[in-house]
């Protein structure tokens, strides 16, 4: 049905009432919360509220549904033709309202002190009705325990707020939380404004312990630290001053008995959980705390571990004294820590670089492994001359192994070529018609030594030399070969070394005279 839009005007109010709205300027007070506060009237600290006269009747009561904590939201009611263009709210904290059957409201009274009330309206009303009453009718009181505005006991001050018609429910959060609060409301139609609705009253819920908090998400920070991450509780959006988290609990458990709990004193929603130990399944739980207690823990996150203080990446490893088949490799420790390293392994390749994710040792990649953790360099031996090797390095210790080093700068082994020269040629054991030959094994120059070609001469010009290719043999690490069945006769020998780059230089002579043998023969 249309509402107080047509209805006939309300009485002029008596002469000397005062109708004034003002703002409050000092300290926090009850506000009106969410996106509406926007189509509040906006005044300077200490302005006024322009003040109406209602002209027409009453406007219908408010819903007025409670919201935890501390909170209420307010709806107006009116209908469509009534074509409202602005709406006001009052409302105040009384513990007690008492309606007589068949009486008016009286509002309650104000001193009038302008910084007194938060955009309060005050009226000399009531003690006008209040002396109508003491002729014997029936009358309507409005008991207040005590006034919060700085006026005497029993003054208080109606909150006024003026919204736009497009804001048709109006969320009040930080109320006085388990005592009754009155509202009513008033419409602006062409007509102009209408009498002050009668007066609904609400209680803001208490505030409840918080929910369960959501969503408890960790992650590793370092080796010793994980982060722990929630979600608030769900009612938090809501909450009023009175609900709003304090702080929280946040509970580590580990098989098989394990706890810790750690307080935090702040509302935030994450912490870094220091001194945990590796190889450990852990879990955390958060709970909130407000006003009214302790909440709910969450759920357990899922299991994390704290990685194992395996060793530090090392500096890439540095190389010299390169060799046909051998290098030197140095490197540089891991800085000290609790867990020492129990060893060292190498890895070389002649690739320009070791393939992403190539752990295996492969057919391009060798590794060498149980380098003692005292050393800091090491003699690699089995490289191929005339190629060009990278390194890297990694230690190990009890927990497992560093991450490889970066490849170390190339370096190159001198290329192959035919055997040095035999030296130290020499004839240990010599016997009637038995000599044995003795030297010191040529260097291969990179490449296996294959063969040995013997040359032997009776004559010192080396004009009947003959070669032959002895069966050599390696004793104590010197090369040796057994000549039998020689003549009584003076020899010269040389000896030359093969392998697959060539024939290297004849050695020095030797020469060994068996005649001698022959002469006591005749003597005998």
């Amino acid at each position: 049905a249309a509402s107080h839009a047509r209805a006939a005007p309300a009485p002029t109010p008596p002469p000397g009432a005062r109708v004034w709205r003002v703002r409050r300027v000092r300290g926090p007070g009850p506000v009106a919360g969410g996106a509406h506060a926007e189509a509040m009237a906006a005044l300077a600290p200490g302005q006024r509220l322009v003040p109406f006269e209602p002209v027409l009747s009453a406007a219908h009561a408010p819903f007025v549904l409670p919201v935890p904590s501390g909170g209420v939201k307010v709806l107006p009611r009116w209908a469509d033709e009534d074509l409202v263009s602005k709406w006001r709210v009052r409302y105040c904290a009384v513990p007690s309202l008492a309606l007589t059957e068949g009486a008016e409201p009286a509002m309650p009274a104000i001193a009038d002190d302008p910084g007194a009330a938060t955009a309060a309206v005050a009226s000399d009303a009531a003690p006008a009705a209040n002396e109508a009453a003491a002729g014997g009718a029936q009358k309507t009181t409005l008991a207040v325990a005590g006034g919060d505005v700085g006026a005497g006991a029993g003054d208080h001050a109606w909150v006024e707020l003026e919204l736009r018609a497009f804001t048709q429910e109006l969320p009040l959060s930080d109320l006085q939380h388990g005592v009754t609060h009155w509202f009513k409301v008033a419409l602006e139609t062409p007509q102009g404004w209408s009498d002050w609705s009668e007066p609904v009253s609400c209680v803001p819920p208490s505030p409840e312990a918080p929910g369960k908090c959501a969503a408890v998400f960790a992650v590793v920070k370092d080796d010793t630290t994980v982060t722990v991450r929630w979600t608030r509780p769900i009612d938090f959006a809501v909450a009023a001053i009175c609900g709003r988290i304090r702080r929280y609990r946040l509970l580590v458990t580990w098989p098989p008995d394990g706890e810790r709990e750690i307080i935090i004193e702040d509302d935030v929603d994450c912490y870094d959980v220091p001194d945990l130990v590796c190889l450990r399944d852990y879990r955390f739980q958060v709970a909130a705390e407000n006003i009214a207690g302790w909440g709910e823990y969450s759920d357990p996150s899922a299991v994390i571990q704290v990685p194992a203080p395996v060793p530090l990446k090392l500096q890439m490893p540095t190389l010299r004294r390169a060799t046909h088949h051998t290098a030197v490799v140095q490197w540089q420790h891991p800085p000290p820590c609790s867990v020492p390293v129990d060893s060292f392994r190498f890895r070389y390749t002649t690739a320009p670089q070791f393939p992403a994710g190539a752990e295996k040792p492969s057919q391009d990649i060798v590794e060498l492994r149980d380098v003692p953790a005292n050393t800091s360099q090491y003699l690699v031996s089995g490289l191929e001359p005339g190629k060009t090797y990278i390194f890297q390095v990694r230690a190990l210790n009890k927990f497992g192994m560093g991450i490889w080093s970066d490849s170390s700068i190339p370096i190159k082994t001198p290329d192959g070529s035919a055997p040095s020269k035999i030296e130290g040629l020499s004839t240990p054991h010599v016997y009637k018609s038995f000599v044995t030959l003795q030297w010191t094994p040529a260097d291969n120059n990179g490449h296996e030594v294959t063969r040995h070609l013997l040359r032997v001469a009776n004559q010192e010009d080396w004009s009947d030399a003959q070669e032959v290719e002895p069966t050599v043999t390696r004793k104590n690490d010197l090369d040796t070969c057994d000549l039998r069945h020689l003549r009584k006769v003076r020899y010269f020998f040389q000896i030359a070394a093969f392998n697959s780059a060539g024939m290297s230089d004849w050695s020095d002579p030797i020469s060994v005279d068996l005649s001698q043998f022959a002469q006591a023969l005749t003597d005998n």
